[in-house]
């Protein structure tokens, strides 16, 4: 599964492939952030429904998202994670830096 890209205004949900690991890690991040760069998204949101593996590339798409979402007072979510994708993002810390969808 490759990744989809929705944009809605300056909202864009990135429907992740099934192993977000180093293979498509660097393609998500260019056209992510060609995505917002053109758009001028505000809102990130990484939608996780069909992961279900996820290596420190992954981990690493997240974070740099996170970091540019911030220099342009922007955000970015969690929705649709497994616990197996829940457990990695809590352990990693980047929970602590997006919102996600409620215990």
């Amino acid at each position: 599964m490759e990744c989809e890209y929705k944009v809605s205004g300056t909202e864009l949900r990135i429907v992740l492939p099934r192993e977000l690991d180093h293979h498509v890690a660097t393609q998500i991040q260019q056209e992510t952030d060609l995505l917002v760069d053109t758009y001028h998204i505000r809102r990130i949101i990484f939608d996780f429904r069909g992961t279900d593996f996820m290596d420190s590339s992954g981990i690493g798409v997240i974070l740099g998202r996170f970091r540019n979402a911030r220099f342009s007072g922007g955000t970015i979510l969690a929705e649709n994670m497994n616990p197996r994708v829940k457990k990695l993002l809590v352990m990693s810390g980047l929970t602590c830096i997006m919102a996600g969808e409620p215990d």
